[in-house]
């Protein structure tokens, strides 16, 4: 009785081992595409904001090293409790915006944009400057263009407004 039991176990661990492992085919990819002192510089990040919740600047660091590694709904979450505890800041609505962007959301990110502008123009909790202004200007505007369509279902659609919306030119050499 006692041998039919480790048969039974043996048995056991076996199955589950063959259906726990990943077929060999799998490939296993990091999480997050950084280097490795950005990966250094987003765990010091990550300590900071572990005892200042919603701190701005290394909010605005750490959501520009998740946007660089390819993870903007991450981006999304570290700058949630930022916004909430600094609501009039533009440089995080711009931020949330093309986090949202990046994540085929266009109507999230034209409205982010859209606040983010209004903060500039009505005075920001941060000094907003020309080019902060200018570049804001470009990304509602574009992001107007394509807010009605659903990114994920048809990006050509989108490029292509995109692309009528910032009217590429040449600028003449000096």
């Amino acid at each position: 009785m006692r041998v039919t039991r480790v048969v039974d176990v043996a048995m056991f661990v076996t199955v589950t081992v063959a259906v726990l492992l990943p077929r060999p085919d799998v490939k296993v990819k990091p999480g997050l595409e950084l280097s490795d002192s950005q990966r250094v510089e987003l765990a010091q990040l990550q300590t900071v904001l572990a005892r200042d919740p919603g701190a701005i600047e290394p909010t605005l660091d750490l959501s520009n090293l998740l946007l660089d590694g390819g993870r903007p709904e991450w981006a999304l979450s570290v700058l949630a409790p930022a916004i909430q505890r600094n609501p009039a800041d533009h440089r995080l609505a711009s931020r949330q915006s093309m986090a949202f962007a990046d994540d085929w959301e266009g109507m999230s990110a034209f409205k982010a944009a859209e606040r983010a502008l209004a903060l500039c123009e009505n005075g920001s909790s941060h000094p907003c400057s020309d080019s902060d202004r200018v570049r804001l200007t470009l990304m509602k505007s574009t992001l107007e263009k394509v807010k009605d369509i659903d990114l994920r279902d048809n990006p050509n659609a989108a490029k292509e407004r995109i692309i009528k919306a910032l009217r590429p030119g040449r600028l003449p050499r000096h």
